[in-house]
């Protein structure tokens, strides 16, 4: 047996060695092609579209998490008119094709920059955050989907959507407890620098517990369905709830060390009340699936029965009255703040730059409504009705507002950051300078 040693696995014994591999050996990489690999240049956008297509953050998933949660309230209101409910399924319909569009541009971002994306998720604390709007988007289409298609046309859409609940169950607590790891471990802020969209992972898993307790109440679905639905949505609650309060405690910390976001990230403070006003939504919705007899059907141990049900329902809408007290806290320090930020700057509200962040409005407050909607219907009180409704044609307007503003966004190019619009010029001249 021959020790002669293969070429490529020898190491020269001294400095400066002149050692040649075979080039016949395609399995050997010189240190000198492994370096010159690593730092090989990233694909850079050379039109203007691909600058757009490069600039598609996650904040995108805002949109149809917003317009969800407004298709789902419209269609809840408690003062309908001729029309709202078609105008309740357009709207849905078109988050369908909104949550497509922005799902497909941020694959092909993905594929197309795949070196950016990972860069803006190490670094970007709000681009990981937004993550978690595709899981909430989500939810709020399989909630329309139970409320108005298993109705029209059948049971069987119910099983189509319990399937989707499932799937989307899986990304939120994938979001709730992977998301959070994020923030320590790879993108620690400080805490003069968390911001209100750390609670969006949170939100993600309240959002599913709603979603399953509609589901519970509109999907006919049976009770060995509806129960374990039911148990996994309060266990996602008693994620939730508690973490949003601590990060709530944190950013309270953070502005009684007079560190104030700045008007760009303003209209984040909105998301504080998010997890508390879907919280109550979910609270209210479960209580009122076990309280229709998912538990009497189950009937297995002595939680799950007919004689726990009542106290079950109960203890939970009144826990969901409880939350969304404290939602109106954090709704109306939002709004303060808000408020506040807008006039104090230099030039007024007038001065006011529209950004993607804008759409952070959207979905807190339509939780907010779609709460107060629920405690309208338990207590049957016309005081919440007129409440709910009030803040829903709010809501709207909002809503149109950022529309208004994203579509000229869209024509001048300025909202991808083309501030000269879609005439391409070098706008990547400062990238590899932010990307240090």
């Amino acid at each position: 047996m021959s020790d002669h040693t293969p070429r490529q696995r020898q190491i020269p014994s001294t400095p400066g060695t002149d050692h040649r591999p075979d080039h016949h050996d395609t399995n050997h990489i010189s240190p000198d092609s492994l370096e010159s690999l690593q730092h090989r240049p990233p694909r850079r956008p050379t039109s203007a579209a691909a600058f757009a297509l490069y600039s598609f953050s996650s904040q995108w998933f805002l949109v149809p998490q917003g317009t969800g949660i407004i298709a789902v309230i419209l269609h809840q209101l408690p003062y309908q008119f001729p029309g709202l409910g078609i105008l309740s399924t357009i709207v849905w319909l078109y988050t369908i094709a909104v949550f497509a569009t922005c799902l497909a541009l941020y694959s092909l971002r993905i594929v197309l920059y795949p070196r950016h994306v990972v860069h803006q998720l190490r670094h970007s604390i709000l681009e990981t955050s937004c993550l978690a709007s595709i899981s909430i988007a989500l939810t709020s289409i399989t909630q329309m989907l139970a409320l108005t298609v298993v109705r029209q046309w059948g049971d069987r859409w119910g099983l189509v959507a319990f399937a989707l609940w499932c799937l989307n169950t899986a990304l939120a607590v994938l979001a709730v407890l992977g998301i959070p790891y994020v923030y320590v471990q790879v993108q620690p802020p400080g805490l003069k620098a968390v911001p209100p969209a750390t609670l969006l992972p949170l939100i993600a898993a309240l959002t599913s517990a709603a979603g399953a307790g509609v589901l519970c109440r509109y999907a006919a679905l049976s009770p060995r369905l509806q129960v374990p639905m039911i148990i996994v949505s309060y266990l996602e609650i008693g994620i939730g709830i508690p973490l949003a309060t601590c990060l709530e405690t944190v950013y309270l910390a953070r502005l009684f060390d007079q560190a104030f976001p700045d008007q760009t990230q303003v209209y984040q403070t909105m998301i504080l009340c998010g997890p508390f006003g879907q919280g109550s939504f979910a609270l209210q919705i479960l209580g009122q699936a076990v309280q229709r007899g998912s538990f009497a059907a189950y009937d297995r141990g002595t939680f799950l029965t007919a004689g726990a049900a009542p106290i079950v329902a109960l203890c939970s809408q009144f826990a969901g009255l409880l939350s969304w007290g404290f939602s109106t806290f954090w709704w109306s320090f939002a709004l303060l703040s808000i408020s506040h930020t807008l006039l104090a700057q230099p030039g007024g509200w007038r001065m006011t730059k529209f950004s993607m962040g804008a759409w952070s409005l959207v979905f807190p407050w339509g939780v907010y409504t779609n709460a107060a909607v629920m405690l309208g219907k338990i207590m049957n009180s016309p005081a919440f009705d007129v409440w709910c409704t009030v803040l829903a044609i709010l809501l709207v307007l909002i809503a149109l507002n950022n529309h208004i503003w994203t579509i000229r966004g869209l024509i001048q190019g300025t909202i991808f950051g083309l501030e000269k619009g879609w005439k391409f010029h070098d706008e990547l001249a400062d990238i590899d300078e932010r990307e240090k």
